[in-house]
């Protein structure tokens, strides 16, 4: 198998990419900012005194930490203004003006298929997304169909 897509970094794609990679952890900051703001409530209710660092860590944790986490990671997953995918049996690797990434089919732990992209998870919480705006959906189930014979988690869009 040898696919290749050249594709223009895409703003929307990037974003839903770091969002849907990134729910489990800002889900979790989320929660845990909101059960810290509501013991400052209660602590305030019951002693009668606003603790100032709960109450900012509290709003830290609920509020920045997530826009913190997508903003960054967002911006790591935007390659240059052009960027072309190469997908093989030995695995994928990216490329633009600046620079280029190879990986093995081992590096990576599931794939995702998202609206307009798939979404490759490497160790340590890395995303590689690649756009699948070039291909027909029988290129996308080879490559789909490859990763699930290399060991990888597939994760498939529901049937309409």
């Amino acid at each position: 198998m040898q696919i290749q897509i050249t594709a223009v970094s895409d703003t929307s794609l990037t974003e839903a990419a770091a969002r849907h990679g990134l729910r489990r952890p800002v889900l979790l900051a989320r929660l845990l900012g909101w059960a810290i703001l509501l013991f400052t409530v209660l602590l305030l209710a019951v002693t009668g005194d606003l603790d100032p660092v709960l109450l900012t860590g509290g709003a830290a944790l609920a509020v920045a930490v997530p826009l913190a986490l997508l903003n960054l990671t967002a911006r790591n997953l935007r390659s240059g203004p052009l960027t072309t995918y190469e997908i093989s049996d030995g695995g994928i690797a990216s490329s633009d003006t600046e620079s280029r990434h190879a990986y093995a089919w081992r590096a990576f732990r599931s794939v995702e298929e998202l609206s307009g992209q798939l979404l490759f998870r490497l160790r340590g919480a890395r995303l590689l997304p690649v756009p699948t705006a070039g291909l027909s959906p029988a290129q996308i189930e080879q490559v789909l169909g490859t990763a699930s014979a290399r060991g990888l988690r597939v994760h498939r869009l529901p049937a309409n």
